[in-house]
C-alpha cells in the first residue's frame, strides 16, 4: 500500500438533493471523524465500528457550532475503496452545507483531492487495475443500459481477466526463449517455430475479437454523433421530433426555417445518439442562414452517421444531387421522407445507390417507417460484432490504441518466426506485446499517462 496523507471532497454531485456526502480517505481520517463528529448523545467517539452506520451531528470543533445531522460510517483499509482508512459523512444534500462540512473536515488536516484521487489510490494501492479503474468513469457516464451492463462488466474485472491470461501466456513463452538463450547448456529445449506460430495466431485471433467489438463499444460509452442533413423543408426538424418524442425542434412549411443546429441525445435500441439537427443546405444570400449551413458542413465533418433526408412529394433537385456527392466517408442512411403525400421524386436516376446507402421510406410527421429507421441504425451499429459479446467489449481509445499495438508486435513476431530469424528477434517482438498489453491493465504504464485518465474523472472520485 502506498504512503499518502489523508484527502477529503464532496463525492456527490453539486446541486441540491435529499443526500450528499463528503468522502475522507487516509491515515488520518479517523482522527478527523473523531474531531468533527458528535454521535446523537453529543459525545465525541474514541472509536468507530467498521461498516456501521452512526447517527449524531457534525460540528466546527473550534466554535462548537453544530452545521447538520449527519450519518457517519467507517470503511477500514485495505477493505475500502481507496484501501485505505475511509470516513464518509452523509449530511443533507445542500451546497452550502456540503462545503460547511468539507471545510472543517480540512481545516483538521485533510487536503482537498484532485480530480480521480480516491480511485487513483485505489490502483495504486493495488484494489483495482487500470481497465478496471477507467470502467468506474463509464459506469458514471453511461447512457443506455447496454453501456452500464459493459462498464460494470468491465469494473468487475471481466475484460482484464481476458487480458491478463493473454500477457502471462506471453510472458510464459518469452522465458522459454530467454531460458533457451541463456542457458544453452541445459536441456531445456528451444521453442518449436510451428508450436510458437500456431499459439502466436491464435492469440491474434483473440485481440481481432475484441478489437471487432471496439466501435460498437465506444458508440455504447460515447455516443454516436449522427447528423440530420438535406436541403431546407424536407421533413428535418420533424424527423429529429419523432426520434426523441417531443418537440424539441420548430417546424414550419417556410424554407430555412433551422438557422442554427439543435442537438439531442437520445436512445435507439440501447444505442446512445448525440442527434443533430442542422441548417438546410442550399444557395442562399442571407448571411445568417450561410453561417447556419457552415456549421452544417463543419457538423458532417465529425459525423459518425449521416441521416441525408430526401423530400419524396418533390422532383429531385441539384441540391440533393450535389448533396449526395459532397458525403464524407462515413457510415450513410438515405432518409426518403413525406411517403404520406402525393410522390413526386424521381429516383430511376440514382442507379445503385441502395448499394451504396441502405434507404428506408418513412414519414416523420406521421411516425410511419420510424422502426425500419432504428433498425438500421443498429444494424449499422453492430453489423460487425454480431459474433462478439457487446457485453464486455473494448470502449476506451487508449486501450484500443493498446491492443492494436499488441497485435501489431506479434504480427512481426510471426514474420520473424516465418523468416527463420533468430529467436532474439521474436524476444523483442513478444516483450513489445507484453509491454503494450500491460499498460491497458496497468502494469507497465507511466506515471504520466496514469495521471493523465485520472484527471479526466470528476471530483470526489
Amino acid at each position: 500500500m502506498m504512503e499518502a496523507d489523508t484527502i477529503a471532497a464532496i463525492a456527490t454531485s453539486v446541486g441540491h438533493a435529499g443526500i450528499g456526502i463528503v468522502r475522507v480517505s487516509g491515515p488520518a481520517s479517523c482522527e478527523i471523524a473523531r474531531t468533527v463528529f458528535r454521535n446523537s448523545r453529543q459525545q465525541a467517539l474514541s472509536a468507530f465500528e467498521p461498516r456501521r452506520m452512526i447517527y449524531g451531528m457534525v460540528i466546527n470543533p473550534q466554535t462548537d457550532q453544530k452545521i447538520d445531522e449527519a450519518l457517519c460510517v467507517f470503511m477500514p483499509g485495505p477493505n475500502s475503496y481507496t484501501s485505505e482508512d475511509v470516513i464518509e459523512l452523509q449530511t443533507h444534500g445542500g451546497p452550502l452545507v456540503l462545503r460547511q462540512v468539507l471545510r472543517v473536515v480540512l481545516d483538521q488536516g485533510a487536503r482537498m483531492a484532485m480530480p480521480g484521487e480516491f480511485t487513483q489510490r485505489a490502483f495504486l494501492n493495488g484494489r483495482i487495475d487500470l481497465m478496471q479503474a477507467e470502467a468506474v468513469m463509464g459506469v458514471i457516464q453511461a447512457k443506455t443500459e447496454a453501456a452500464l451492463r459493459n462498464a460494470t462488466q468491465q469494473m468487475a474485472g471481466e475484460l482484464s481477466r481476458r487480458i491478463g491470461l493473454h500477457r502471462q501466456a506471453l510472458l510464459n513463452e518469452l522465458a522459454h526463449i530467454e531460458a533457451s538463450l541463456d542457458y544453452p547448456e541445459e536441456d531445456i529445449g528451444s521453442p518449436v517455430a510451428v508450436n510458437m506460430a500456431s499459439f502466436l495466431q491464435q492469440t491474434q485471433q483473440d485481440f481481432d475479437k475484441l478489437l471487432a467489438s471496439a466501435q460498437a463499444g465506444r458508440v455504447l460509452r460515447e455516443g454516436l454523433r449522427t447528423v440530420i442533413i438535406g436541403r431546407p423543408n424536407v421533413g428535418k426538424s420533424t424527423l429529429l421530433n419523432a426520434l426523441i418524442g417531443e418537440e424539441r425542434a420548430l417546424v414550419t412549411d417556410i424554407p430555412g426555417t433551422t438557422r442554427d443546429s439543435i442537438e439531442e441525445y437520445i436512445n435507439i435500441r440501447g444505442i446512445p445518439l448525440q442527434i443533430i439537427d442542422t441548417a438546410g443546405l442550399r444557395e442562399s444570400a442571407d448571411r445568417v442562414e450561410l453561417l447556419g449551413m457552415q456549421r452544417t458542413r463543419a457538423s458532417m465533418d465529425s459525423a459518425g452517421l449521416i441521416l441525408l433526408m430526401i423530400d419524396a412529394s418533390a422532383p429531385i433537385s441539384d441540391s440533393d444531387l450535389a448533396i449526395l456527392k459532397s458525403l464524407p466517408t462515413v457510415p450513410v442512411i438515405i432518409v426518403v421522407n413525406k411517403i404520406d403525400l402525393p410522390q413526386l421524386a424521381d429516383f430511376s436516376g440514382w442507379q445503385g445507390l441502395s448499394r451504396k446507402y441502405p434507404v428506408v421510406s418513412l414519414s416523420a410527421k406521421e411516425k410511419t417507417g420510424m422502426e425500419t429507421l432504428e433498425s438500421l441504425i443498429e444494424q449499422l451499429v453492430f453489423e460487425d460484432t454480431a459474433h462478439v459479446s457487446i457485453d464486455v467489449s473494448l470502449d476506451n481509445g487508449r486501450q484500443i490504441e493498446c491492443l492494436i499495438a499488441a497485435k501489431r508486435s506479434l504480427a512481426s513476431a510471426l514474420t520473424a518466426i516465418a523468416d527463420e530469424m533468430p529467436l532474439d528477434c521474436v524476444a523483442i517482438d513478444l516483450r513489445a506485446a507484453v509491454s503494450a498489453l500491460g499498460q491497458i491493465t496497468g502494469e507497465t504504464v507511466s506515471d504520466e499517462v496514469v495521471r493523465e485518465i485520472f484527471a479526466k474523472f470528476c471530483l470526489g472520485k
